[in-house]
């Protein structure tokens, strides 16, 4: 076996103890972002925070600008090492310095439309650190390419808990909405130093235009069905900063935020690992219906099981950790957890069909259900948060109906196994369900105090879900080994 060989193998971590990494590497990012979201919401007004998260949509639009496809083909393509990575390096770059010198000048005709005034130099704060981010986003796929994934997700973790150490300083000592811009530079800074000198090899003064069409080719069969993404996570934040002010907005931007950071915390990793294992099957020849029920039936427990306890939880920690004016997105919260979770059937699409080299499916499903979805939030956004958020719901959950029905008729995959596990699921979450809400109401009929009374829950909401999990992987609808590397 060669040096390299056996420095990748290495990389990647064994057993347990890589799958562990790796899981705290993914799930890191979620952690960061759901801890700074609490510690944001308890200092800053509804406002600033909306005004914060919108200046995020906006970031976020260009990050997917620079990852689809791009990241993907350093990856997977079989191109010399030095012209690919060079050449990949000036194009992410790029489009991050491109999509951050937009931000700059766009930022005050922004602010002007969405009449946020302080939103202009937040845009422009985080132009300034847009190529930057994409660099980091490089090196990522560089390690990747490497096989150098213990590596990888320990940097992950070491930047993400370190920017959450340093935000969560900064925004105790400043409360302010440009702590939350401290934040963000600061993983950014701790990324650069971080990748840049784990990355195997660093970029030349080369860039060859061949790779580049090539490159550019394979990431536009994704642009359509990302964008669509895009659109159908953040529409409504647009939307509602046009049609209300930053406060009422910012409630929105809090509830959304909070619900997709708690259920994102099992759902990224799923995602990820879906991804790389699919593709695995695919090209190993082995039928891709033990997969689907595999995810299909952790997506359903793991995500449903985190929208259950925000539902039962939500008011108790709402009012314990935030301001009380953010009382008023508590049903929004939980019915946004529940589209959260509801999403479960929606995330194997693209690992199906990327798997099956079929990205064009996945973008017309996309499309049909964003415009479902936009239309949706249209329709209801004028009838005030609740019925907004149940709106989407309600989408949510009947599009991942329809995303197994695709993927049975298009991606041609036996779905009995994987229904099979989703209907256990669903039942163990009913039973986690009723026993969470009736140890709660004595819970709160026992204890007076506030913050013990959440303690309590929160500890019994642990407990059961240890038995529940332990019900699951008995029942062999979820399995740890879904995160083996």
């Amino acid at each position: 076996m060669s040096r390299e060989s056996h420095s990748n193998r290495r990389g990647n971590g064994g057993g347990g103890g890589g799958a562990v990494i790796s899981m705290l590497g993914l799930t890191s990012q979620q952690v960061a972002s759901f801890v700074i979201t609490l510690l944001a919401a308890g200092f800053l007004s509804a406002a600033d925070y909306g005004v914060y998260t919108l200046a995020i949509v906006f970031v976020e639009f260009v990050v997917m600008l620079t990852y689809t496809g791009y990241f993907h083909f350093v990856v997977t393509s079989d191109s010399e090492e030095e012209a690919l990575l060079s050449t990949m390096f000036w194009i992410m770059t790029g489009i991050g310095a491109l999509g951050g010198l937009l931000l700059v000048i766009f930022a005050a005709p922004l602010a002007a439309l969405f009449d946020a005034p302080e939103l202009a130099p937040v845009l422009r704060l985080f132009g300034v650190m847009q190529p930057f981010a994409s660099a980091i986003g490089w090196a990522s796929a560089a390690l990747t390419r490497a096989g150098s994934m213990r590596r990888y997700f320990l940097i992950l973790i070491a930047t993400n808990l370190g920017g959450l150490a340093g935000g969560c300083l900064v925004l105790v000592l400043w409360q302010s909405l440009y702590a939350l811009v401290a934040y963000r530079a600061i993983r950014i800074v701790l990324g650069v130093a971080m990748f840049g000198m784990a990355v195997p090899r660093l970029p030349r003064w080369r860039f060859d235009t061949a790779l580049a069409r090539e490159a550019t080719s394979y990431a536009g069969g994704l642009y359509g069905s990302r964008l669509l993404g895009f659109f159908s996570t953040f529409g409504a934040d647009l939307i509602l900063a046009y049609l209300f002010s930053t406060a009422e907005a910012g409630l929105y931007r809090f509830a959304n935020r909070l619900a997709m950071a708690s259920v994102d915390i099992v759902a990224q990793p799923l995602r990820s690992f879906a991804l790389k294992r699919f593709g695995e099957a695919a090209r190993g020849g082995r039928p891709l219906g033990t997969e689907v029920a595999g995810f299909l039936g952790a997506n359903v427990f793991l995500m449903g099981g985190v929208a259950i306890t925000i539902a039962v939880l939500g008011e108790s920690l709402v009012g314990a950790l935030f301001r009380p004016e953010y009382l008023a997105a508590l049903a929004a919260l939980q019915a946004l957890a529940v589209r959260a979770a509801g999403l479960a059937g929606n995330h194997l699409i693209e690992p199906v069909f990327a798997a099956r080299h079929a990205n064009r499916i996945g973008m017309y499903y996309n499309m049909v259900w964003t415009a479902i979805m936009l239309a949706a939030i249209l329709v209801f956004s004028g009838q005030g948060l609740v019925a907004l958020a149940g709106a989407q719901a309600a989408v949510a959950v009947l599009s991942s109906v329809s995303a197994l029905w695709v993927i049975g008729r298009h991606g041609k995959v036996a779905l009995r196994p994987a229904l099979r596990n989703a209907a256990i699921a669903l039942v163990l979450l009913a039973v986690y369900a009723v026993a969470l809400e009736t140890g709660w109401l004595a819970i709160s009929m026992l204890l007076n105090d506030d913050t013990l009374r959440l303690a309590g829950g929160m500890a019994l909401a642990l407990g059961l879900a240890g038995v529940a999990s332990l019900a699951a992987t008995r029942s062999r609808v979820f399995s740890f080994r879904l995160f083996a590397g």
